[in-house]
């Protein structure tokens, strides 16, 4: 069987280790982990399944990797960036790099990843790729700044860069797994397999599949508010819109 190559990041726990049980049967798997000796234990078994140690903390360690899977294994055509750091805490609580780890594991590592696979898909003319986001962004937790901060970042880049690669069958789309239990959050009431069936869905070829959309829990969620009568470049907007001066 020739199996597509989808790559996934954060493989050791949660969502990212639920995800690589269960498409390794259907994909050749390149699983990328901080913690390697964890990933191995926890995968142990699991066929069609490649583990690269990275931290994607480090832009170095990206790029590296980056360099060793199209260099072993060619460019994944399918790609999950899973991996993410919630470091919570006030704006005014937090440390000097909380909000620099945040972006950078959170978005950059991510945007990292597109800017060098995009090009191969757009050549293959076929490609898949799902950024991990949260409801966060959308909300606006108080104590949560770092992490909406960085998941806000990593939508406004995926929307981007599904609207510049809109033609050959190249899908980029934003899901929430929903609270399920992993280590940012090991006492939520789901299991991170209640996401499956949306990420199946975000990874199928049919050139139907959507692109640059949030979706959660098999629902698609609005990213934007209704923004008709705004004419941006005129610096004008319409009687729906609430004049203050």
């Amino acid at each position: 069987m020739n199996r597509p190559t989808l790559l996934i990041t954060g493989v050791s726990s949660g969502v990212g280790l639920s995800l690589a049980r269960h498409l390794a049967g259907r994909y050749r798997v390149v699983g990328v982990a901080r913690k390697l000796d964890v990933a191995r234990a926890a995968l142990a078994g699991v066929d069609h399944l490649e583990l690269i140690a990275a931290d994607l903390a480090r832009p170095d360690e990206v790029e590296a990797c980056l360099d060793r899977v199209i260099d072993q294994v060619g460019a994944p055509s399918h790609v999950i960036n899973n991996a993410g750091v919630n470091l919570p805490g006030r704006i005014d609580e937090l440390g000097p790099g909380d909000l620099a780890t945040s972006l950078q594991v959170n978005c950059l590592a991510p945007v990292a990843i597109m800017r060098r696979l995009l090009p191969h898909m757009a050549d293959a003319g076929f490609g898949r790729i799902v950024n991990l986001t949260s409801g966060a962004p959308l909300n606006c937790f108080p104590g949560y700044a770092a992490y909406s901060a960085s998941k806000a970042a990593l939508n406004a880049a995926t929307v981007t860069a599904a609207r510049e690669h809109q033609e050959g069958n190249v899908r980029i789309n934003l899901m929430s797994p929903g609270p399920v239990r992993s280590n940012m959050a090991p006492n939520a009431s789901m299991d991170p397999a209640v996401c499956h069936a949306t990420v199946d869905y975000l990874l199928h070829p049919d050139p139907a599949t959507p692109t640059g959309r949030f979706f959660w829990l098999g629902y698609e969620i609005p990213l934007f508010p209704g923004l008709e009568g705004i004419r941006w470049l005129d610096g004008v907007a319409s009687d729906r819109f609430r004049r203050i001066l």
